[in-house]
């Protein structure tokens, strides 16, 4: 070869290695956008996913709705973003190993004003090639639904774990105090892939009391009854009724029990009170509210063999559970169910992208949509909406369809009347859409 030659040769090859070096940004990101370090919710990125595609120097993505296009230069991946059409900012983005950071500026609509930002990102954690099962034996417990603790355990989708729940009053399956009363809860677990704007699904597989007691208020809650009949009520001091419960046998019954409920017995029919995830933002709310996030939903339908598609509003979604009960009516109109611990297997999956916005519960037989508010009028219509929203989404209903459907399959059912929201669960039985074309 010519000298010539071999410098052609030289100058390709090194071509060559300067573009096999050249960074890629391409793939998914788990990023945090923030404004003089602190979250911003008035910015169009906050916490979420960024997913970046390369085609040669240039790139296109996506956060949300959102989406971005630009080319990688000397100081960086250079991308302008535009959400429902209109510019909302420029971002340079640096890439070292799996990290990414990068400042930029973003344009928040409300009011319209440009605020200089940072970033920083990581790939997602590598989910193993096998599913996980977990025995979790709970040491910490948390009265809060909350962005700020720290996780007891990190799952990836697909993964199972085995646990317990203490009962309201704190204490465990060996009637132990182990924390402090008002619906202590397990967790935070941290669901790894899980992002703001997806899904978390919970699958309840397992569900049972551990123990042979339980105990419930004996006075329905005064937010349950007109003022007149409460007067009446004044005379009957309040306290607790106090139950045994034979799990052989399926049932529970009164201890010391009046005449008029020697023979009274109850169905067991185990179930978890308080199944959420961190709320939006960076609200900590107590273990008894409930909301989009889930939380103190009080609904008998959360029980064994139900499947729980939870909101997610913070990275790795943040779970919580507790509240056991032995069997509640609709209501909860003593302000308890038959409070008792439990034993617990749950797995966990996520949904990318996709969220209702609300709890919704599906079973064998039903799926159903929690509506929660300050009222059971705010209640019923949350839930309306949100069975109407999910009908149009995953069926592809017209409002007219949704009416025909509705009008005639509609189930109510008043989980929580006695809490600070309330809760209407709205059920539409699977046989009846079935009956729906394709």
């Amino acid at each position: 070869m010519t000298k010539l030659g071999w410098l052609a040769f030289l100058f390709l090859a090194l071509s060559a290695g300067a573009a096999a070096a050249a960074p890629d940004y391409s793939g998914t990101w788990e990023i945090g956008v923030r404004e003089f370090g602190a979250t911003n919710y008035y910015l169009p990125m906050q916490d979420g996913r960024l997913v970046l595609e390369a085609s040669g120097d240039s790139y296109k993505g996506r956060f949300n709705q959102i989406t971005f296009s630009g080319t990688l230069q000397k100081d960086g991946l250079h991308l302008s973003c535009k959400e429902q059409g209109r510019d909302c900012g420029q971002l340079v983005l640096q890439l070292s190993g799996n990290q990414l950071s990068g400042r930029g500026d973003l344009i928040a609509s409300s009011p319209i004003i440009t605020i200089p930002v940072t970033l920083e990102g990581k790939r997602p954690a590598a989910k193993p090639a096998a599913a996980a099962s977990h025995d979790y034996d709970p040491q910490q417990f948390s009265n809060f639904y909350s962005p700020a603790l720290k996780p007891v355990m990190r799952l990836f989708p697909g993964d199972t774990v085995k646990t317990r729940t203490l009962d309201s009053r704190g204490h465990d399956r060996d009637g132990k105090p182990r924390a402090p009363r008002g619906n202590p809860l397990i967790g935070p677990f941290y669901v790894e892939g899980a992002m703001p704007g997806d899904t978390l699904v919970v699958h309840l597989d397992r569900v049972r009391t551990n123990r042979d007691t339980a105990y419930q208020t004996n006075l329905i809650a005064n937010t349950a009854l007109e003022a007149g009949y409460l007067k009446s009520l004044a005379k009957y001091p309040s306290g607790f009724t106090d139950w045994k419960i034979d799990a052989a046998a399926g049932i529970a019954t009164v201890i010391n029990p009046s005449d008029k409920l020697k023979p009274y017995t109850v169905k067991l029919s185990p179930m978890l009170g308080c199944v959420g995830v961190a709320p939006r933002g960076e609200e900590t709310l107590g273990a008894g509210h409930l909301g989009p996030f889930g939380g103190n939903m009080d609904s008998p339908e959360i029980k064994e063999g139900a499947t729980l598609y939870i909101p997610v509003f913070r990275p790795g979604a943040l779970l919580y559970m507790g509240d056991g009960h032995a069997q509640q009516g609709d209501g909860e109109l003593p302000g308890q169910g038959l409070e008792t611990s439990m034993d617990v297997q749950f797995s966990v999956d996520v949904v990318q992208g996709q969220s209702l916005g609300q709890t919704r519960v599906e079973n064998a037989d039903a799926v159903m949509v929690m509506g929660t508010g300050g009222s059971l009028d705010e209640a019923m219509k949350s839930a309306t909406t949100g069975m109407s929203r999910w009908l149009q989404s995953a069926h592809g209903l017209t409002p007219h369809d949704i009416a025909a459907v509705l009008g005639t399959a509609m189930h109510y059912e008043i989980a929580e009347v006695v809490d600070s929201e309330y809760d209407v669960v709205a059920k539409v039985p699977k046989d009846a859409l079935a009956r729906l074309g394709k």
